[in-house]
């Protein structure tokens, strides 16, 4: 390879790499001026680990609370495992509920499998984890990319919804704040460039992940029409996905809403004990 076209591939790839970086480091320091404290609750005894089998692809799940309860399954944020909900809304969620842990494709200890990462893939994925434990319908708790594939799924498969709590979620591209947007954009060219000339599996997944933020989810608002359970919708008041976009979910899906007053994206856990936690349970009181 000529010295030119290397000197201008290494500078695309620390342009890249460079740029999101640098506009994490804006949202850090906005999210970082909260001052809420996080509250770390003790875990409650994990009751049954395994393995699902979905389509030759081991998906790691973890159960928690009283067996006997009805069953509420836990959405990560993209990129995250089944530990995701550990100290915040899992350990009060397994005293009234069968908590169902799950790591995505790819995260976690679940394999990453063949074929491009979908919402629509995951979904199904989520059949066959109900399918095997058993369970004809849960409640839905999705956070971020969780939130997202909890609408996917609802719409998909609302047979096997008993209620879907969304935080942070967006149905299309359209939803996100633009500087985000452009941010995730970035950094999901720096890793198809990184993977491309490393052949690395680990860099290969990084793609993938972030892949799964561009142009994905691909829902419309009429989509949500289709929602006969309860709702409740979850966002920030700064949170990244803009707010016209979570009043639209809100109207569209009938759902009850939460805007945080002070919440970021993730920093809505910040107020997991005094916002979250109470206006949670009282929705789940209510259906």
């Amino acid at each position: 390879m000529k010295t030119g076209l290397k000197r201008f591939i290494s500078a695309v790839l620390a342009f890249s790499m460079l740029l999101p970086l640098t506009l994490c480091a804006s949202a850090e320091e906005a999210e970082n001026q909260e001052e809420q404290t996080v509250y770390e609750h003790e875990m409650p005894e994990l009751k049954e680990y395994g393995f699902v089998d979905s389509d030759g692809v081991k998906i790691e799940y973890g159960i928690y609370g009283d067996l006997d309860a009805e069953p509420l399954v836990l959405l990560p944020c993209n990129g995250n495992g089944m530990h995701s909900f550990d100290g915040n809304v899992l350990p009060e969620l397994a005293k009234h509920f069968k908590v169902i842990d799950i790591s995505p494709r790819g995260c976690g200890n679940s394999d990453r499998g063949e074929g491009k990462l979908t919402f629509e893939v995951e979904s199904e994925d989520l059949v066959n984890v109900l399918d095997y434990l058993n369970i004809d319908k849960a409640h839905i708790f999705g956070f971020s990319d969780g939130a997202n594939l909890g609408f996917v799924f609802t719409v998909a498969h609302p047979e096997r919804v008993l209620s879907l709590v969304a935080m942070s979620a967006n149905i299309n591209m359209w939803g996100t704040n633009p500087w985000d947007e452009i941010e995730i954009i970035f950094k999901y060219i720096a890793y198809s460039i990184k993977a491309f000339f490393t052949k690395d599996p680990a860099d290969e997944l990084k793609r993938d992940i972030e892949g799964m933020m561009v142009c994905q989810p691909n829902l419309t608002f009429c989509d949500l029409k289709k929602i006969n359970v309860p709702v409740l919708n979850i966002y920030g008041e700064h949170d990244m996905i803009m707010r016209w976009h979570s009043k639209l979910i809100t109207k569209f899906s009938g759902a009850q809403e939460l805007m945080v007053i002070g919440g970021g994206h993730s920093t809505c856990f910040r107020y997991t004990d005094t916002i979250l936690l109470p206006r949670i349970l009282e929705f789940y009181d209510s259906i």
